[in-house]
């Protein structure tokens, strides 16, 4: 029988307002630089944080119901810095619906696809992504993958290996969240 401090996490329900001795620590784009380390010791700048990456287009509720899913699944890594894994595939999972939803007479055989329509048919430059004009990170090259034998980086590799890998093997994806958050945003505009 184990004993009953091995399980303390799991029994410990409190929610610290301040992590000062344990920062959370992600990779993350701001104004002017594609990657940076973010540490957050205050649970009201991480809400911050989260709240940043929530859709502005006219996203169909559904959507934007789903998107917000995943935004909440990585803000309880305040928790558990494990769950954004979770909620990086919720994200993807949420946008490749969205695409489908939004060009209903394509067909669309994984995302990779999807992201080649956008690119293709729908003039998806790096100048539509609000994080590309923010930070000056280029998007769209790193969109599919990124060797000629189709692996790589690019989303559609990121959520097989979300989906069918072990989701914890790597660390959290820098700017998964904006992207996904502009792409969404690019398909449902605001009007």
């Amino acid at each position: 029988m184990s004993k009953p401090e091995s399980m303390s996490p799991l029994l410990d329900f409190s929610i610290p307002l301040f992590r000062d001795s344990d920062p959370l620590v992600i990779q993350s784009p701001v104004p002017g630089q594609p990657t940076a380390i973010l540490q957050f010791t205050n649970l009201a700048d991480w809400r911050r944080h989260v709240l940043g990456l929530r859709l502005r287009g006219a996203t169909p509720p559904i959507f934007r119901r789903k998107h917000d899913q995943a935004l909440q699944l990585l803000f309880m890594a305040w928790l558990d810095v494990t769950v954004i894994k979770l909620a990086e595939l919720g994200a993807l999972a949420t946008f490749e619906g969205a695409c489908k939803a939004r060009y209903p007479n394509q067909e669309f055989r994984g995302l990779k696809n999807a992201l080649k329509y956008l690119i293709e048919h729908e003039g998806l430059v790096d100048e539509a992504f609000r994080v590309y004009r923010e930070t000056g990170g280029a998007i769209v090259q790193n969109l599919l993958p990124t060797s000629k034998d189709g692996s790589g980086s690019g989303f559609s590799e990121i959520r097989n290996r979300l989906a069918h890998g072990d989701p914890f093997e790597i660390l959290p994806w820098c700017g998964l969240f904006e992207i996904v958050r502009d792409l969404i945003d690019f398909m449902y505009p605001a009007t």
